[in-house]
């Protein structure tokens, strides 16, 4: 990313599924200045995990008066209106501290963050507040992996408020704005600070410059808990939408979609048994899915790979999307609380 490009780890929706707090430590152990999550709650459950590091809140404070509980929990807030600016000076006020926070802009995604005009006026009133610090000024592209001349655009008027922000005096404030697909692609993005999310997971958003790699951080697996020999002509799962051509050994997967297996995968996705992709039968219930596992000679007990690696064969997040109709970043988030998550060194 360059020399002195700072990195705020986003580690969101439970680091996009894979566990906030067991990677935040690792994100900054590995060099991460900072990191991102989406809510008060997420914060402070980083704080009570014993995590020490800059933490912002990307996500809007509502009502103002949670800034308080923010502040209580050592969270760096988002400001995103004059109003919301003005709430937080008097609640730091009000307590006898200082509260640092970050000014968002909206430079095309429509979403959070005050007008690049209205983010003007929010930084004159705030060059005059003794009791706010402006640690950060951000934005967010709405396009970054598929429109390079908008997100040149947005890039424009984000670096046109950073100039301003220099005039007004705030020389060590921070600017950032390039997530994953704008950290990989366009090297003008990555200003002070980059706010790499989908990338720390090993799924990238774009295609990558030559050079440059990912690798995935995540594997799911399961194991088989039953199998059994059907007759040509067996229907399998509700609706009874598949039906054997031939005679089939199935095999049963304690996951389904209270899990995180898409129902939408039906008749596409494959799992991996003994290195080989062996296809999904039927359609994906809440606790289970079925396995051709024909002359695969496995047992109950055998390990599956759902995501990642086995022997020389892989299925990545981006497949699940592809047969899901979706994208990498739902696959992760909806890898639920059941599934039990073991961290490797």
């Amino acid at each position: 990313m360059g020399a002195g490009t700072r990195i705020m780890a986003v580690l969101k929706a439970d680091a996009y599924g894979h566990g906030a707090a067991a990677l935040a430590p690792v994100a900054i152990q590995s060099g991460a200045d900072a990191i991102g999550v989406s809510s008060i709650e997420e914060g402070r459950a980083l704080r009570e995990a014993g995590v020490n590091a800059p933490i912002l809140l990307l996500g809007g404070v509502y009502p103002l008066e949670n800034f308080s509980a923010a502040l209580d929990a050592r969270l760096t807030p988002t400001v995103a209106s004059l109003e919301a600016a003005q709430k937080l000076a008097e609640i730091a006020s009000a307590s006898g501290r200082t509260a640092a926070f970050h000014l968002k802009i909206d430079t095309g995604m429509g979403r959070l963050g005050v007008s690049p005009a209205g983010a003007k006026a929010v930084l004159k009133w705030t060059a005059g507040q003794k009791t706010l610090r402006l640690a950060g000024v951000y934005s967010h592209f709405a396009s970054a992996d598929s429109d390079a001349e908008f997100t040149a655009q947005q890039i424009a008027e984000f670096t046109a408020v950073r100039d301003v922000a220099r005039t007004l005096g705030f020389s060590d404030t921070v600017f950032h704005i390039a997530n994953s697909a704008a950290a990989m692609s366009t090297p003008a993005s990555r200003i002070d600070m980059i706010r790499p999310g989908i990338a720390l997971y090993g799924a990238p958003s774009v295609v990558l410059p030559a050079g440059m790699s990912l690798k995935p951080v995540l594997t799911w697996r399961t194991k088989i808990v039953f199998i059994k020999r059907v007759p040509k002509g067996t229907t399998i799962s509700y609706g009874r939408k598949y039906r054997t051509e031939r005679e089939m050994d199935v095999a049963t997967l304690p996951v389904g979609y209270a899990d995180g297996v898409p129902r939408a995968v039906f008749g596409k996705a494959n799992a991996l048994v003994r290195g080989a992709r062996r296809s999904i039968l039927g359609v994906v219930t809440m606790d289970h899915v079925m396995l051709d596992v024909t002359g695969a000679g496995v047992d109950v007990g055998e390990d599956v790979v759902l995501i990642g690696r086995q022997g020389d064969a892989e299925i990545t997040a981006t497949e699940w999307a592809g047969w899901a109709g979706t994208i990498p970043y739902e696959i992760f988030c909806g890898i639920s609380k059941r599934v039990p998550r073991e961290v490797v060194a």
